[in-house]
């Protein structure tokens, strides 16, 4: 018995360049942050201490090297990488919370747009029909 190739969705692959540009991006957010963790003009900026900035800095750098991880197995048809998306996305509507709140609404603005990215990958991971048939297969 020969086993056909699934072909892989649009919105599949599109939706996983999507989260790997976004989990590069978080990286590279990470990496900036951790030099600039001892620029007194940033910190006094956004009214934090070093150990704030260095803690965000290496929370968004595993994050970062997550959400590409699971975007490449996205890529690859692996059915557990819809549940790393759903995670993510709840992760990242937690910290937009916590940037609301720490930083009293300075540049909370800057947290949507991932958030939005990942919930409605999320949404279509979980809710459409070629998305679940070709991650259930």
């Amino acid at each position: 018995m020969v086993e056909t190739e699934v072909r892989r969705p649009f919105g599949i692959s599109f939706m996983s360049l999507m989260i790997m540009a976004l989990g590069l991006l978080e990286v590279v957010g990470g990496v900036l942050l951790l030099f600039q963790r001892g620029n007194e003009e940033l910190l006094a900026a956004v009214d934090v201490t070093s150990s704030q900035l260095t803690t965000y800095a290496v929370f968004s750098l595993m994050l970062g090297v997550i959400v590409v991880l699971g975007g490449l197995a996205l890529r690859a048809g692996q059915s557990w990488s819809r549940y790393v998306v759903g995670v993510v996305a709840a992760v990242r509507l937690a910290s937009l919370i916590w940037v609301v709140v720490s930083y009293h609404s300075i540049h909370w603005y800057s947290a949507i747009w991932p958030m939005v990215i990942y919930a409605l990958a999320a949404g279509y991971l979980f809710f459409d029909d070629d998305a679940k048939a070709y991650l259930t297969r």
